[in-house]
């Protein structure tokens, strides 16, 4: 039987038919298949020992109850975080899968970030609160007051909820003449929260409603989250009606919550809220009414005593009005008095006045002007009519001399004037003038329509 080669024989063999390789080359070897086969991946996990270096970039262990593996996040990625990451948190995350070649460590890239289940639902209600905060929408000043007896009250809520028969139930027993109305919504699920944010913003815009009220029962963090919504946070604060958000238990808190013009720990506590205790305020209606009796009672009696008090600094009317009396009559004598001498000495003064007017009496100033004005009159049409005579003859002398002048007169002496055309322009020269022309001859009495049988030079 052969026997086996001797050990450095086989070694020799060995290291012949296989490819020796470095370290370095296999762990090269190993980065290269495991970023081709992980290039993107979606992992969950617990974040254990983070750390933040001064290069800005966040190292930490991802870990579950059976392994763990490491992953970093460099700097430029940190920036897209909505949350700020820490111990012991759940976290989704994506990245690209490698090896640490100086450690021959394998480890995760992360690129993207978030919070798993409830811990996400509440950094991003730490959030959403956060930056309404800083809008103001939180603000006291902005709030409005609950009316002190509303008439008129709009549930938005679910109908068939535990909250709304609560919230009837105790209004009811509080004050029963309230009208209540239930809009009909989801509270929870996929797009319970557009239908909350579009019931106010109906209620608002049909009106007649005093209060507004956004309840609900108790539930987890997620089955709350529609009052938690953006949306309906602006609703509420848009709101012109007061809005009362009653949302979960006692210890559950929304942003509705905050947003809301008031808060009220359940929907009962609500109801308690918005509703005055209808023999509280009849009560107190009572003690009003009383202390108002009270009141008047007290004040009658003091205006009482202060007559009394005055009736005797005044003494007896009928003395002060006798006094009077006789007053008032030595003030009318008197005034008589006064009267009559004025009068007197007006009537003297009138009288000296027209003593001394009389000589400058108008009427015998007017006839005398008028008889000067009557001389003057006359004189005038004489000048006038002398004047016309004057006018006249020398107007006949220039008339005959113009008459001498007169072409008119020429024509009698057998004189003709020939005129040419429909203008019957008066013709000077034989030149104007053509053979068989048809002339107009004005004579010194009448006219002749001649025709031209031949012109002469």
């Amino acid at each position: 039987m052969p026997t086996a080669p001797p050990r450095e024989t086989a070694l020799a063999a060995d290291l012949f038919d296989r490819r020796i390789l470095s370290v370095s080359q296999l762990t090269g070897r190993l980065k290269d298949l495991i970023e081709a086969e992980f290039g993107n991946v979606w992992i969950w996990g617990e974040i254990s020992n983070l750390r933040r270096p001064a290069s800005g970039h966040v190292y930490l262990t991802l870990k579950d109850e059976a392994a763990q593996m490491r992953a970093v996040m460099f700097r430029v990625q940190t920036r897209y975080l909505d949350f700020e990451p820490a111990d012991g948190q759940e976290v989704l995350v994506r990245g690209r899968l490698t090896v640490y070649e100086p450690r021959g460590d394998y480890q995760i890239i992360l690129d993207y970030m978030e919070p798993r289940g409830e811990g996400a639902l509440r950094l991003a209600f730490e959030k959403l609160k956060g930056r309404l905060a800083a809008e103001g929408l939180f603000d006291e000043a902005r709030k409005k007051s609950l009316p002190f007896m509303p008439r008129r009250v709009a549930l938005v809520t679910s109908p068939t909820g535990a909250a709304v028969r609560d919230f009837i139930r105790l209004a009811r027993e509080r004050f029963e003449n309230a009208v209540l109305s239930v809009y009909p919504v989801r509270v929870q699920g996929q797009g319970a929260a557009e239908e909350i944010a579009g019931a106010i913003g109906d209620l608002n815009a049909w009106g007649g409603f005093d209060v507004i009220v956004l309840t609900r029962g108790g539930g987890s963090l997620e089955d709350l989250w529609a009052f938690n919504e953006e949306i309906v946070a602006r609703a509420v604060a848009a709101s012109r009606i007061p809005v009362v958000s009653a949302v979960g238990h006692e210890v559950d808190f929304s942003i509705s919550d905050f947003v809301a013009d008031a808060r009220a720990a359940t929907p009962s506590a609500a109801a308690a809220l918005v509703f005055r205790d209808k023999q509280a305020l009849l009560d107190h209606l009572r003690g009003l009414r009383a202390r108002m009796a009270a009141g008047v009672h007290g004040r009658l009696q003091l205006a009482r005593e202060r007559l009394a008090h005055q009736k005797t600094r005044l003494g007896d009317p009928r003395r002060v009005f006798a006094d009077r009396r006789l007053k008032l009559d030595d003030l009318s004598e008197e005034l008589i008095d006064r009267t009559r001498r004025l009068l007197s000495e007006h009537g003297r003064a009138l009288l000296s006045a027209r003593a001394r007017l009389a000589p400058a009496e108008p009427r015998a100033r007017l006839r005398v002007n008028r008889s000067a004005l009557e001389s003057r009159r006359r004189e005038l049409i004489g000048a006038g009519r002398l004047h016309l005579e004057r006018a006249r003859d020398r107007t006949a002398a220039m008339a005959g001399r113009l008459g001498d002048l007169s072409p008119l007169r020429v024509l009698e002496r057998g004189y003709a004037i020939a005129r040419q055309g429909p203008e019957k322009r008066t013709v000077r020269s034989s030149t104007q003038v053509a053979a068989g022309e048809r002339l107009d001859l004005l004579l010194g009495e009448g006219e002749l329509l001649v025709i031209v049988d031949e012109v002469l030079a």
